[in-house]
């Protein structure tokens, strides 16, 4: 394949439009304090037909500096709470605020700076651990980067390398496992230092008790941060401000860890399957 056959193909990209862009008028907000609300939120992906929709009538408020979980099966919609937060996507029916303004009206810089996401694949570039980290923060200091990668669990193996933080990590990240792929990339989270900080299953590639023993460490990180916690392990969340399951696209049960377990529902169902499946791990 020649460049003549090429060019026409990396042109269409360069010339194409985002969707999601910044609406006429967007009004920064002065402060942002991080309070979160979904209000009846339906979401169905563009051009798909009429598909049922992906989330439907979903409602939840977080207070600034508490901290929610959201559990449920694979493809329930979590996820793509995490990515409308963000917009990835718009909203098809509802909204989504922060600190009570609809995000369609903000600055995408200024949403997305004030919102960070430590996604399950997780993407790193083709340059040195310490650059990684540093991507969202240019500015911080050496002793910043590490205490980041110390929060996130990762700065023992980081240390471990001949070459510390100027490691190289190769394409995407390829010289480092699938754990260390997604601490470095929490670390980097940590250190842009966002008002809301979102987990979407961001450590599912460490066992149980290395999940805890991150989460315990993330407990400083988190203090005073909006934090919502996106996870398949129930074990690692249940000192959660409050817990949402999310079943088939909807918030059917919301509360802590011990009133969901009381109403005996689809949360205590999740439980006790996860907790059998670690004693028989454990054998």
């Amino acid at each position: 394949v020649g460049i003549d056959d090429v060019w026409p193909r990396i042109e269409h990209v360069l010339d194409t439009r985002p969707d999601i862009v910044d609406a006429d008028g967007a009004d920064p907000l002065p402060v942002v304090a991080g309070h979160v609300e979904f209000d009846r939120v339906e979401f169905r992906f563009p051009h798909a037909g009429n598909e049922r929709p992906v989330l439907c009538d979903v409602s939840f408020t977080i207070e600034p500096g508490e901290k929610l979980a959201l559990v449920g099966r694979t493809g329930s919609g979590k996820s793509t709470i995490a990515a409308l937060l963000t917009r990835l996507f718009d909203v098809s029916g509802g909204a989504i605020r922060l600190d009570g303004r609809d995000i369609r009206t903000l600055p995408l810089a200024q949403l997305r700076g004030a919102v960070g996401v430590v996604p399950q694949d997780p993407f790193l570039f083709s340059t040195t651990l310490e650059e990684n980290i540093r991507f969202a923060a240019h500015d911080s200091t050496e002793a910043e980067v590490q205490e980041a990668a110390a929060a996130a669990g990762i700065a023992r193996d980081i240390e471990s390398f001949p070459d510390g933080y100027r490691t190289q990590v190769g394409e995407r990240g390829i010289m480092l496992s699938g754990g260390q792929k997604q601490r470095t990339t929490l670390a980097r989270a940590i250190l842009a230092d966002p008002k809301v900080l979102v987990l979407d299953d961001s450590l599912s590639s460490v066992d149980a008790r290395t999940e805890r023993e991150i989460l315990t460490s993330l407990e400083r990180v988190l203090h005073g941060r909006t934090s919502i916690v996106i996870t398949h392990r129930i074990s690692t969340i249940q000192d959660a401000d409050r817990i949402a399951v999310v079943d088939d696209g909807r918030i059917v049960e919301i509360g802590d860890h011990h009133s969901l377990l009381a109403r005996n529902g689809i949360y205590t169902e999740l439980f006790r399957q996860q907790r059998l499946e670690e004693e028989l791990a454990a054998l």
